[in-house]
């Protein structure tokens, strides 16, 4: 059993405090009963009746609890990670890049091999430095440039000429990946993510835009991460890259050292490719006629705008940040899944229409897609 002023010890209080957090802050993402449709990986895989959604959501948080109470024990870790999976196939928009993130450093935290505690650290340092890395190659993009980190700086500073160094970003966000992993520059590296999460959070926090609650405490726990696992460390960056005789070291090589290069021609999941406030994103919105409009029940209706006489808007992503505190998982198949919640409601109505852009890449990306709800059947 890890110490408990051990670094595997801190780094595990410190995920499980982050994955508490953002669970109580999301909490209607987790439970049934909600206008806001579920995408299960299967159908098969049907979601928690009420009120043993509330149930479940409960003894999560208490195995958690327990997990980081007694951190060696891993008959607490074992069911805690096997209902978060349960509850992942249930729902993909629950596959939000903090949870992915805390799912898997807590995988390999929890279940690390008590002889080698330096494996599970050398994982985590990995999956940190990945996140900074492949975060900053997605902001090279020009919605980056024109919309979203003007956006971003607008709380922080009136100048107008400071927009113009929107480049900064990418490079020093990709360079905090490769000097994490670095002995010479893992110090300066070090600082410059702690620096840019404190203006991150000057940005998205009640100070600035107010948005997006879910994240505050992740840019916490990323600091906290930094601290943990890169503070006073000599670690090389061959052990951070390879740890011997681990096979979870191996998936989190592929998942986030690897596959987001398949985001570049949008082959794999934006939020699975630590894309979150990169400005590409796909979108989906669903137009509704007046008819239509009050067929829906109340819960869903609330969240429809007013656009062109007789043409109102449903925008997914406020949808969901409106209902669940998150914003909606940017990918096709959930768009799809939400209009045929609307559709539902209106069988035989052909004036719903339900059109999404794709993101930016540079395969299949940029393109326009306008589905009826006889296209979604």
């Amino acid at each position: 059993m890890p110490g408990w002023f051990s670094k595997q010890t801190q780094l595990l209080a410190a995920v499980v405090a982050g994955l508490i957090a953002g669970l109580l802050l999301s909490t209607r993402l987790w439970l049934s009963s909600r206008s806001f449709p579920m995408t299960p990986v299967w159908r098969a895989i049907g979601p928690f009746a009420a009120p043993w959604d509330w149930v479940v959501f409960a003894v999560l948080l208490g195995l958690l609890l327990c997990v980081c109470a007694w951190p060696g024990r891993k008959a607490f870790a074992w069911p805690a990670l096997g209902l978060l999976l349960v509850l992942a196939l249930q729902d993909q928009s629950r596959w939000q890049p903090w949870f992915y993130q805390y799912v898997f450093m807590l995988a390999a935290l929890a279940l690390a091999d008590a002889r080698r505690p330096e494996g599970a650290l050398g994982t985590c340092r990995f999956i940190v430095a990945s996140i900074y890395f492949w975060s900053g190659v997605a902001k090279f993009n020009p919605i980056f440039r024109a919309d979203t980190f003007p956006w971003l700086i607008a709380p922080l500073t009136k100048a107008h000429w400071m927009t113009q160094l929107w480049w900064l970003a990418p490079i020093v966000e990709c360079a905090i990946g490769v000097g994490l992993l670095s002995r010479r520059f893992r110090m300066p590296a070090l600082v410059a993510a702690i620096a840019m999460h404190v203006l991150i959070l000057a940005s998205l926090g009640p100070l600035g835009h107010n948005v997006n609650t879910v994240v505050w405490p992740w840019n916490v726990a990323m600091v906290c991460f930094l601290l943990i696992l890169f503070r006073r460390g000599d670690e090389p960056a061959q052990e951070i890259l390879w740890v011997r005789a681990s096979p979870l070291h191996v998936v989190a090589l592929a998942l986030f050292g690897v596959a987001p290069v398949l985001s570049l021609f949008n082959l794999w999941d934006h939020y699975l490719s630590s894309e979150l406030y990169s400005g590409k994103r796909t979108s989906g919105v669903i137009y509704l006629s007046d008819a239509v409009l009050d067929r829906l029940p109340s819960e869903i209706e609330g969240h429809v705008t007013e656009g062109a006489p007789n043409r109102n808007e449903l925008d997914i992503t406020d949808w969901s940040v409106e209902e669940l505190n998150v914003p909606a998982y940017p990918e096709i198949r959930i768009y799809k899944n939400a209009a045929r919640r609307v559709c539902g409601y209106v069988p035989a109505d052909t004036s719903v229409q339900l059109t999404i852009h794709t993101k930016p890449a540079l395969l299949n990306g940029n393109r326009e897609y306008n589905f009826g709800c006889a296209d979604l059947k």
